[in-house]
């Protein structure tokens, strides 16, 4: 659940410790490295994290953005069949459409900070604005 702060700001409160997790883990490697854009995809600042309460206050963006690395794998790829690789694939293409490469863009440049974004959907994914994103009716 995410919830607007009167600071300008996000709360996010997980209730599964693995997702709290890995989307620490993630916005901490992009925080370290003074990250914030990815392919063009504006990227929420980590602002205070609690591990205790599994909650993180976070920037807010608009769009084009890239949210939500609660379900990503750090340092490696999940153990997916190259079938299964395939599907999700394409179940993605169908989903981005003409946009699909630029996502497809943004997820490789993750993958060289060192995580599997897995979870690509237009909710996390925006490309509403970004320069290069194909104009869809």
């Amino acid at each position: 659940m995410v919830w607007k702060t009167n600071r300008e700001t996000a709360i996010k409160v997980f209730d599964r410790i693995e997702n709290f997790s890995r989307e620490v883990a993630c916005y901490t490697i992009l925080r370290e490295r003074d990250i914030y854009d990815v392919a063009g995809f504006t990227v929420r600042k980590l602002i205070e994290e609690d591990h205790e309460l599994r909650v993180v206050e976070m920037s807010i963006v608009s769009a084009p953005y890239l949210l939500d690395f609660g379900k990503s794998w750090v340092g490696r790829r999940p153990d997916y069949s190259s079938e299964q690789w395939e599907e999700y694939e394409e179940g993605r293409k169908e989903l981005f459409g003409a946009n699909w490469d630029l996502v497809g863009s943004a997820m490789s440049v993750l993958k060289r900070y060192g995580f599997c974004y897995i979870d690509a959907s237009p909710n996390n994914i925006n490309c509403h604005n970004h320069p290069l994103a194909a104009k869809l009716d």
